[in-house]
């Protein structure tokens, strides 16, 4: 079976919702989720498989590609511009980091904490065989929110795979239900923690 590893809980804030006032508590924010990669076809199919999974749960989430067919940063003025355009509040960023054998959580160094780093090592030391240095495919996963105009980082984190799949269909389902599995389970605690209205149980 294929072990999927995700260190980025407090990622699901960027599907959820953020408190900017007690009028706002009830709402889903709206989520664009955007996945780098050098194929339009595959990006295109990432995002709409993972947010047809998301609206299933409730997130109120759109593919980027459907909006921006060509993007390279998510901080260029006419993607930020459209995404507004759209009432996008938060952008999920998913980008591989590292593909093929001997893939590394180093390849993520630069993109988060010291002490997430830390911690992705010693989360891949208690839940499998791997050391954070023999993996199959490293992702970097990153949550971008609309304060105002510009998004800023608010998450930051990786998922990745660390034993073989049958073919890359089945790596990136499972990719895609884990995440969406770390964000259900993070949902609830998130709220409490922005101080904003349980949802019913029908919608968590």
């Amino acid at each position: 079976m294929l072990s999927l590893k995700v260190v980025c809980v407090c990622a699901a804030l960027g599907i959820t919702a953020v408190a900017s006032g007690q009028e706002r508590q009830d709402r889903i924010y709206k989520a664009a989720v955007v996945a780098l990669a050098d194929d339009p076809a595959l990006r295109a199919d990432f995002e709409r498989q993972l947010v047809a999974k998301a609206r299933e749960h409730n997130y109120d989430a759109v593919a980027s590609y459907d909006l921006v067919p060509n993007i390279t940063d998510v901080e260029n003025r006419e993607f930020v511009d459209t995404m507004l355009a759209n009432k996008i509040d938060v952008v999920l960023l998913l980008r591989p980091a590292a593909i093929g054998p001997d893939s590394s959580l180093d390849s993520v160094r630069k993109e988060v904490s010291a002490k997430t780093l830390t911690d992705m090592r010693d989360f891949a030391k208690k839940v499998s065989d791997s050391d954070g240095d023999d993996l199959i495919a490293v992702v970097h996963l990153a949550i971008y929110l609309f304060y105002g105009s510009d998004p800023e980082v608010i998450s930051s984190g990786a998922v990745w795979l660390d034993e073989p799949v049958q073919d890359r269909a089945e790596g990136i389902a499972r990719l895609q239900d884990l995440v969406l599995a770390n964000i259900d389970a993070a949902r609830p605690a998130i709220r409490r923690y922005y101080r904003l209205a349980p949802l019913e149980p029908a919608t968590r």
